[in-house]
């Protein structure tokens, strides 16, 4: 939205937006294109170093306290693997440009135009209606809350709250062009980065009539899948509270079956 508003730059570095950014060196080298198709090195934040102050990172620029001085990971594998704390930074990006609190513009600018309703990101400390707790299984295969294992709230690398419903109508959003313009959603959705299987911010898969963009993602307690296949006008999206692959199962069992006019 930002760059299409032109008050951001794809290939702009990170120093652009964040001036006082501690490590100098990888804010004059990584761009916000690297950033979105994890290919700039950021690295991850579930480190021993995130561990020890879990409770205390509480906002976007906690974490770049944490991270920021960081070098950027430039080995063969390092470069291209997925970073969430890439997305970290575009967050705190959002709120450098906007002016605003990152939970606040997604709220805004994402949720109320898609009529998301019953979809935040408040912190754990925070009562929220029917909010499902996560159970993770142990080594004795019996399943425990997660809530030890929870960050005081999501950041911009993800870890919200959702429903089934909202990710339905933030699906019909993108494609009415009330978040983006059709031209920019596209070029989000194709493939930017070597391995054909990322934009920007979204994961691209299938083939032909079976090719879709969306995202997953899970940590202990909780997996999400969300999918949309453009040829099929079809939207898949699965939930659970339960570990990874307990949704992705679930999402790869409908899709599989889905009726396919070659």
């Amino acid at each position: 939205q930002l760059v299409e508003q032109g008050r951001m730059a794809l290939d702009a570095p990170v120093g652009t937006y964040l001036k006082d950014y501690p490590n100098t060196d990888f804010a004059k080298k990584v761009t916000v294109r690297q950033l979105l198709t994890h290919t700039g090195g950021a690295g991850d934040i579930f480190t021993p170093e995130y561990d020890a102050k879990r409770l205390q990172v509480r906002t976007l620029a906690d974490y770049v306290t944490l991270f920021g001085r960081r070098a950027q990971d430039t080995s063969a594998d390092g470069k291209t693997a997925y970073a969430n704390y890439g997305f970290v930074l575009l967050g705190r990006i959002v709120e450098a440009v906007s002016g605003e609190d990152y939970y606040a513009y997604v709220r805004r600018h994402v949720f109320a135009p898609a009529g998301m309703k019953d979809s935040d990101s408040l912190p754990e400390t925070v009562a929220v209606p029917n909010r499902s707790h996560g159970y993770t299984k142990g080594k004795d295969g019996a399943l425990t809350d997660n809530q030890d294992t929870l960050p005081w709230r999501a950041s911009s690398a993800g870890g919200g709250y959702t429903t089934a419903a909202d990710m339905i109508r933030f699906a019909d959003a993108l494609r009415a062009g009330k978040l983006l313009s059709k031209a920019m959603l596209t070029q989000a959705t194709t493939p930017q980065r070597p391995g054909d299987w990322y934009g920007f911010g979204f994961m691209i898969g299938g083939k032909g009539a079976t090719r879709y963009w969306g995202h997953g993602g899970g940590a202990p307690g909780m997996n999400a899948a969300f999918r949309f296949y453009p040829e099929l006008d079809a939207v898949v999206v699965a939930l659970a509270n339960l570990d990874p692959g307990a949704a992705d199962i679930e999402a790869d069992f409908y899709a599989n079956r889905m009726a396919v006019n070659e």
